[in-house]
């Protein structure tokens, strides 16, 4: 595979588009922020060329989230598009940064900002290298395990005290061993995977999406007991296409 830019490790300027796709012309701007929502934010790089990497998993199940609660067309904010709503467990938005993943932080600041919300009303959709395609770890808060865009938020609000999604997408296999390599790690999380591991991970965004869901009805310690030990985790693993990963 060429050399390809890493957005995670440059600091580059924010894109107009979503990731999945083009959206339609905005109709206006400085959308009214709706007051005590939930913030669900979902994790990626933005731009066209990202939209199927491993490393957008949050973003597309934050719009699966987005279809399930019937919320409309995002609107776009300098650092952020959001789509919002009153829904049947109280008023939500869900947000795709329009930074790159390295400086979610700066985003999701600004959503703090703009909502005058606290960093408990967040939850967090986010790719996970250490699980495998297909499965999903729901946590109430915790560390950024190492991950870049939750590093970023970490770094400027503090402490992550919200709940979080993790959606799957393990690790290259380097010699037959899962490997460390910031190199090889950038390209597998840069990359589109093939054909079979990309039916586990949409499984799973769409799964995370349900969990999601659950959480804002029943709660997160809900949502862990269901989604965490549920027999509907338990996948079988991908065929292993680390060595020659195909493009959508």
């Amino acid at each position: 595979m060429g050399e390809r830019l890493d957005p995670v490790a440059h600091d580059l300027s924010p894109c107009d588009t979503w990731g999945m796709a083009r959206l339609p012309k905005l109709r206006r701007r400085g959308l009214q922020p709706l007051t005590d929502a939930r913030l669900i934010v979902g994790l990626g790089n933005p731009g066209p060329g990202y939209s199927g990497n491993r490393h957008n998993a949050g973003i597309r199940a934050a719009e699966h989230v987005r279809r399930m609660l019937k919320l409309p067309q995002p609107e776009r904010e300098s650092r952020y598009r959001v789509s919002q709503g009153t829904t049947p467990f109280g008023p939500v938005a869900v947000v795709l940064p329009r930074t790159f993943m390295n400086e979610s932080g700066k985003a999701v600041q600004a959503l703090l900002d703009k909502y005058r919300a606290d960093p408990s009303d967040l939850i967090l959709l986010v790719d996970e290298l250490d699980i495998e395609p297909g499965r999903i770890r729901i946590r109430p808060s915790g560390s950024d395990a190492g991950q870049r865009g939750m590093r970023s938020i970490k770094s400027v609000i503090g402490e992550l005290d919200f709940p979080r999604v993790r959606i799957g997408v393990g690790r290259p296999m380097v010699d037959g061993q899962p490997s460390r390599h910031p190199d090889d790690v950038a390209d597998w999380l840069l990359s589109d995977p093939g054909s079979a591991e990309r039916r586990l991970i949409h499984e799973a965004e769409v799964r995370s999406a349900e969990a999601v869901v659950h959480l804002l009805e029943h709660g997160v310690e809900s949502a862990m007991n269901l989604y965490n030990r549920n027999p509907s985790n338990e996948v079988p693993k991908a065929e292993s296409e680390s060595s020659n990963v195909e493009t959508q």
